[in-house]
């Protein structure tokens, strides 16, 4: 019926049945059914340990080299690639781990890339461009100049 009338063809390693316990991924979402801490079986959505590493790859990648890129133009991409995949999996359980190593990935491999572009150590530079987060937010990094990064502090203190 596909391959004749529609001139589909079925990939039979994606096309596979499985049972729920022994969990799929489905549109980038891996699912699985398992048992609560009250003892009753729920489905839950995880992000699939690939896409995880797959997604902090790609983030090495584009911090590992184009030093002539503007500072402002390198946060706002990253910005946007860690603002579009959060957003992807905002829905998913178990998040907070994984969230959490991704936004550790960011945070060096930024500080690396500031390192290697402006030649300095990173103590003096995480102290200059750095600031500490607040008790339940991640770390920011604050820029002066186009564009502020962090809430805390005030749009008219411009530094170079």
């Amino acid at each position: 019926m596909l391959e004749g009338a529609l001139k589909l063809t079925l990939n039979m390693e994606k096309a596979k049945i499985t049972h729920v316990n022994d969990g799929f991924v489905f549109l980038g979402h891996r699912i699985i059914r398992k048992r609560s801490r009250y003892g009753d079986q729920r489905v839950v959505t995880t992000i699939p340990r690939e896409k995880a590493r797959n997604f902090a790859a790609s983030l090495t990648a584009l911090l590992s080299g184009n030093y002539s890129e503007s500072k402002n133009d390198m946060i706002e991409t990253v910005n946007r690639k860690l603002k579009g995949w959060s957003a992807f999996y905002q829905f998913v359980d178990f998040k907070a781990q994984i969230f959490s190593h991704i936004d550790r990935v960011a945070f060096w491999k930024l500080a690396h890339w500031l390192g290697r572009k402006h030649r300095s150590r990173l103590k003096p530079l995480i102290r200059h461009w750095c600031k500490a987060p607040a008790s339940d937010q991640s770390k920011t990094w604050v820029l002066y100049g186009k564009t502020v990064i962090s809430p805390f502090l005030p749009a008219t203190k411009s530094r170079g």
